[in-house]
């Protein structure tokens, strides 16, 4: 996995009840820059005072117009955040997935933050995350204001969503999280419902980069009602063991 900018756990598909967090390095690009000294100190100072969204052009300038330097920095940034998992003991089951310079890891450990001089920042936690053909889904569970934050989609495509889909995964992802068996009748209401056309129109565009109406979000019903009954299933056997 730390050979690659984006790497996605294979052996984690979805997971509830969860201590799911969000990693950041800051200033990724001028921080690697400064540790390993590709730049001049004049250059990353002026990278430093710069604001963020002219910092971004000008490091892409830079990676454009010498290869060696952009390859120097991507290994620099992917042996950051090796030094950062490795440094807080996380295994590659802790790992949900790996961003460039942002790490999704579920754990409850007490995270080391400074490496080396280099900060990473925790953006955003989560209490569930769930991946759906290269689709991932960080859910936070909160009583006045559930939410999903999607990545790997464009925004127009979680707009389409907002007042469809993505409302029935919250409710889904609700229900579980909530320990609530009653997820399993509300599912098998909801797809009766989708199959007859008994729904809203937008709940039947398709949820992905491409798909046809209604159809291609078949595969999509028929996983989260797998994983609803997975997690359903592991309630019972905790309860009887």
């Amino acid at each position: 996995m730390h050979d690659k900018m984006i790497w996605m756990n294979p052996s984690i598909e979805f997971t509830f009840h969860s201590h799911v967090h969000e990693f950041d390095m800051e200033a990724a690009s001028v921080s690697v820059c400064e540790h390993d000294q590709l730049l001049s100190k004049v250059a990353i100072n002026e990278l430093k005072l710069m604001p963020k969204s002219q910092r971004t052009v000008k490091m892409g300038k830079l990676q454009r117009e010498d290869k060696v330097f952009s390859e120097n920095l991507l290994a620099g940034i992917r042996k950051m955040r090796k030094k950062f998992i490795e440094t807080n003991n996380l295994s590659e089951n802790d790992i949900l997935s790996l961003h460039s310079d942002a790490c999704f890891i579920n754990t409850s450990k007490n995270i080391i933050t400074n490496i080396e001089g280099v900060n990473f920042r925790k953006k955003n936690s989560w209490n569930a995350y769930v991946r759906y053909d290269g689709i991932e889904m960080f859910y936070k569970y909160d009583i006045k204001n559930n939410f999903i934050d999607y990545k790997n989609v464009p925004i127009d495509m979680i707009q389409t969503h907002e007042f469809g889909l993505n409302t029935h995964l919250k409710r889904v992802f609700g229900y579980l999280e909530d320990y609530d068996e009653n997820v399993m009748t509300y599912i098998a209401k909801f797809q009766k419902q989708y199959l007859k056309n008994e729904l809203p129109e937008y709940f039947y565009q398709p949820f992905g980069r491409n798909g046809n109406y209604k159809f291609s979000n078949l595969s999509l019903l028929a996983y989260i009602a797998e994983i609803s009954l997975k997690e359903v299933s592991g309630w019972s056997y905790q309860r009887t063991n």
